[in-house]
Formats: structure tokens, sequence, C-alpha cells
């Protein structure tokens, strides 16, 4: 069964209260909460992650760390590496192998030479971006077929980029084990996210 993980983007977020959103979001039924938040400090987003870590383990939701990885050491969170930091741990990979030990390490897979590498010390890929997305205007989509070649690579692929509420099915179907939704989990309708639940549970 494919698992459903929701980014929650603080920079992004238009709404009025941030943690209600992601509230709502564990309440409606996904399994995974990546707190990304791009605009803070570490310090301000360590005082943000304990509060998002405690709502996730109140609903039983694992929680994920974006960027900060020293955060997600003390808060024993699993950690989503960014393209910037894959370069500097694909040289360092002996600061993940202990961490490994208790955490999963999700690294981005935007083609197949950074796969390869992001093989190397992570456990999940996240395949970036499959559909059409504002978040990158311009730029062409990877496609589904992109799924279908990571799978290659034996690690469990997450598929992220333009998804909404009737091309994830299609995501699945390629090979992705778990699907990511931001501007949807963000700013969409939550009862949007409550159908994706239920049609995974039927």
């Amino acid at each position: 069964m494919f698992r459903i993980l929701c980014v929650a983007d603080f920079d992004s977020y238009k709404g009025d209260d941030f943690l209600k959103r992601i509230q709502l979001l564990c309440k409606a039924g996904v399994d995974e909460i990546l707190l990304r938040a791009k605009g803070l400090n570490e310090a301000d987003f360590y005082n943000l992650a304990r509060v998002v870590a405690q709502i996730c383990e109140n609903y039983r939701k694992k929680f994920i760390i974006n960027q900060f990885f020293d955060v997600a050491c003390k808060l024993k969170s699993d950690f989503w590496l960014t393209s910037a930091q894959l370069d500097f741990f694909k040289n360092h990979g002996v600061f993940l192998d202990e961490f490994r030990k208790i955490a999963k390490i999700y690294a981005p897979a935007h083609d197949i030479e950074q796969a390869k590498i992001s093989a190397t010390i992570a456990d999940v890929f996240v395949a970036s971006h499959i559909f059409a997305t504002s978040c990158k205007v311009g730029l062409e989509p990877k496609g589904l077929n992109f799924i279908s070649e990571l799978k290659n690579l034996n690690k469990e692929i997450y598929a992220l980029g333009g998804l909404d509420n009737q091309n994830y099915k299609n995501a699945i179907k390629a090979g992705a084990s778990g699907i990511c939704f931001m501007s949807l989990a963000m700013n969409g309708d939550i009862n949007e996210i409550k159908d994706i639940v239920k049609n995974k549970n039927i």
C-alpha cells in the first residue's frame, strides 16, 4: 500500500494558522509530514520542529525534517536531504551511517545520475518533478517513465511535483511507493486529501 506524504512548507502557506493546518492533515489520515521552512534560521526552525514533532506523535504520524540535519539528530526524526546537501554527504557519508540505524534518509532524484549518488546514502528516492508544477515554471517535468527507470536502483520511490487528487494514481501505477503533496497540502481543499486517503484504504 502506498504512503501519503504532505510537505508542510512554512514559507508557502497562505493561511492564518500553520500548526492547525498540520493538525488537519494528520486528522485527514496522511501517513507522513515533512517540515520545510527554508526561510527560517536553524534556531527558529528547531523551535517550530519541536511543536510539529509533538503534533505528529500525538496522531502517530511519521515526522520528517528537511534541510536541518542537526535538528533531525536532536529530534531523532527522519531526514530529507536537499540537492545541495547531497554533494556534501556523498563524500562524508560516515555522518549518516549511525543516523540511518535509527531513522530513514530521503534524498533527491532529479535525474538518473543524481539518483545513483542518492542510492549510496539514502533509503528513499524523492523523484521530481513528475508533473508540471507552478514551483518549476518552464522546466520540463520528468514524467511517469522516470519512476519506472528508478525502479532498477532498488529503493523506495516517492513521487513529487504537480501531483493532485487525480494524477497521483498514475504515479502509483508507475511504481511509486509514496506520493507527496505540497500545494494541495498547504493551500488546497483538505477534503481532497481525505478522498485520497479513503481511496487508498479501499
